[in-house]
């Protein structure tokens, strides 16, 4: 005996589908979605690595531009007595 579906499980059968593709697509979306979330943070993170290293460059610089006003500050003292 064939039994066939009846037009409500063929509704039924065609809603899961477009469920489970609806699905499909939004999990793929979300990994999308973290995928490049993942590349923004770690492209931030040498940008920042980057940034920081500058920074350090940059205080030593100052430092060093500092000493060397102080010592003209006392050497121009020295001259003006």
């Amino acid at each position: 005996m064939t039994k066939t579906m009846t037009e409500m499980e063929k509704q039924l059968l065609s809603a899961l589908e477009s469920l489970q593709t609806s699905y499909e697509q939004q999990q793929q979306a979300w990994q999308d979605s973290y995928s490049s979330l993942q590349h923004m943070f770690e492209a931030t993170s040498q940008a920042l690595t980057h940034s920081d290293q500058v920074c350090q460059h940059l205080s030593s610089q100052v430092d060093s531009l500092r000493g060397q006003v102080e010592s003209l500050s006392r050497n121009v003292s020295r001259l003006m007595r």
